[in-house]
């Protein structure tokens, strides 16, 4: 064991990972402490029968194409990790089933009455076509938003410059991009008004609210607008093997370059001299020494458990209070023994919603707890057809939640309270879709706030981080992300971070950390 390390990196999630991997990459002597036997937090599987489930992953965007190369893609290859990716051509398929005397509801082929069903396909001109199709009048005003997402594209890449001071400040980036702040200070809602969209292709537009748990009344146009954009310019995808391929190759990575992973190796500690950190202590009784730290650890799990009262910034105490904590999930992972087509599945993921509007959606999932009628579902076989074995397939279904909805829940009624979610949200899929699931499921495991609350060490379980509102969305976090750092030689990364959510990006703060990390060091002369 090395005397002190160039860098400590807590937590082998998704952005401890890529932070670890370039660190390492970067010469610098690197150890990963990670509390479980695995990497990658929700990034890996779990085996049921003869079933292997993909824990968290719907589909990764900016993966690009074998025509074009995403980033993420870019990002894992220039750590020497070859991914075999695979590319769905679809985005999403919104269905609102409809309410009795609903004067907007129409027969789909399902045989199932709704106010909105529909399938939208990757490409700005056809998702655009596609729109105008379900709702006429509506073309030029999703082309005009694409239009604009790919300026904010460019303002997002000077802005990262700007952090690096290679690029004046917010008045040069104002001038060189001059819908960015207009963007970044209106909603969604208000956004799309702006540009005409019919208020039923709003509904539609807004369908990935729920990635990231705001909806449209709350959420960022710029924010939004990348999201989508993200997803729709070069489709979707996932790796071949699943997420825990990806942990597995970050993992690899890392040893490759000479880095260090210490799995069942908890951080009991950060030990403090002069006011920052200076080591930490693993599993309650080994002192481990660092220069520099990246912490994959929720913040508020770092003021409780790693650090002693004292020492606690007084500024990170009130971000903590200011924010509210962001979404929670149950989901339910099926093992069925039927195929795709014989249960009749059409689609990858399906959006199935209580009411069109995101604000509506979104009321409905704070009011009604655990389960308001809101849930994707997903059919892993669509992208990846043998995942199961012949004559089989797998779902998994995810409905969000926000607060505390576990805080009147008595122990001995829990098992009961996962069977009753799971058959709401099972039910719901199958009056939406018009189809037969109970009588096939083979394997079930149902996973509530407290299973991901033990998995992840989040509050309440969540994967979110904290609520994304216009004063603390991407904008704001990016410009004070150095000023809300607790210390010069500590940095924070994951979905506490200024993305959010995110396999995609946990990476990129994974990123980014670990490059102001070496460039510190190299500024200091290691």
């Amino acid at each position: 064991m090395k005397k002190e390390y160039d860098v400590i990196v807590i937590g082998a999630g998704n952005g401890g990972l890529t932070a670890a991997a370039n660190c390492a990459k970067a010469g610098l002597s690197t150890l990963l402490l990670e509390k479980h036997n695995l990497p990658g937090g929700s990034a890996s599987s779990f085996v049921r029968g003869r079933f292997e489930f993909e824990t968290a992953l719907h589909e990764l965007c900016n993966i690009g194409n074998p025509e074009k190369e995403g980033s993420l893609d870019y990002m894992f290859r220039q750590l020497g990790a070859e991914i075999d990716w695979i590319n769905e051509d679809t985005t999403f398929r919104l269905v609102v089933p409809a309410k009795e005397g609903d004067p907007d509801a129409f027969l789909n082929e399902d045989g199932v009455w709704v106010t909105v069903d529909a399938r939208m396909p990757a490409g700005f001109e056809a998702f655009s076509r596609k729109l105008d199709e379900l709702v006429p009048g509506s073309y030029e005003s999703a082309i005009k938003a694409f239009r604009l997402s790919a300026k904010m594209y460019d303002a997002l890449d000077k802005l990262g410059g700007l952090e690096k001071g290679e690029f004046g400040g917010l008045p040069q980036l104002a001038a060189a991009v001059p819908d960015f702040m207009r963007m970044t200070s209106h909603t969604l809602n208000e956004g799309l008004d702006a540009l005409g969209m019919p208020k039923k292709a709003q509904d539609i537009f807004s369908t990935y609210w729920s990635y990231m748990g705001v909806p449209g009344g709350q959420f960022d146009l710029l924010y939004y607008m990348t999201v989508l954009h993200s997803y729709v310019d070069e489709g979707a995808g996932m790796p071949r093997l699943r997420s825990h391929v990806l942990s597995l190759a970050l993992d690899k990575a890392i040893r490759d370059y000479g880095g260090e992973i210490w799995y069942h190796s908890e951080v009991t500690e950060v030990i403090m001299r002069n006011g920052k950190p200076a080591g930490v202590v693993v599993n309650g009784n080994r002192k481990v020494w660092g220069k520099r730290f990246i912490c994959n650890a929720a913040p508020g799990t770092v003021w409780n458990e790693m650090i002693q009262p004292q020492y606690v910034p007084e500024k990170q105490l009130r971000m903590e209070s200011a924010r509210t904590t962001a979404a929670v999930l149950t989901t339910v992972y099926l093992g069925m023994n039927k195929t795709k087509e014989e249960l009749g599945f059409k689609d990858y993921s399906i959006f199935i919603a209580p009411a069109p509007e995101s604000d509506k959606q979104y009321q409905a999932v704070v009011e009604k707890g655990f389960f308001s009628g809101y849930c994707i579902i997903n059919c892993l076989n669509h992208v990846i057809p043998d995942c199961t074995p012949p004559g089989t397939c797998q779902l998994f279904l995810t409905t969000m939640t926000f607060g505390d909805v576990m805080k009147d829940v008595r122990p001995e009624d829990y098992k009961k309270l996962k069977t009753k979610v799971a058959k709401e949200m099972i039910e719901t899929c199958e009056r939406a879709l018009n189809m037969d699931i109970q009588p096939y499921i083979e394997e079930i495991e149902i996973a509530l706030p407290p299973t991901f609350a033990r998995y992840l060490n989040t509050p309440q379980g969540t994967p979110y981080g904290y609520m994304l509102n216009l004063w603390d969305s991407l904008i704001p976090r990016t410009v004070q992300f150095a000023q809300d750092q607790p210390f010069e030689n500590f940095l924070f990364c994951g979905a506490s971070q200024e993305r959010g959510d995110g396999y995609g990006c946990a990476y990129y703060t994974g990123e980014k950390a670990a490059k102001l990390t070496i460039a510190a060091l190299e500024k200091e002369g290691k």
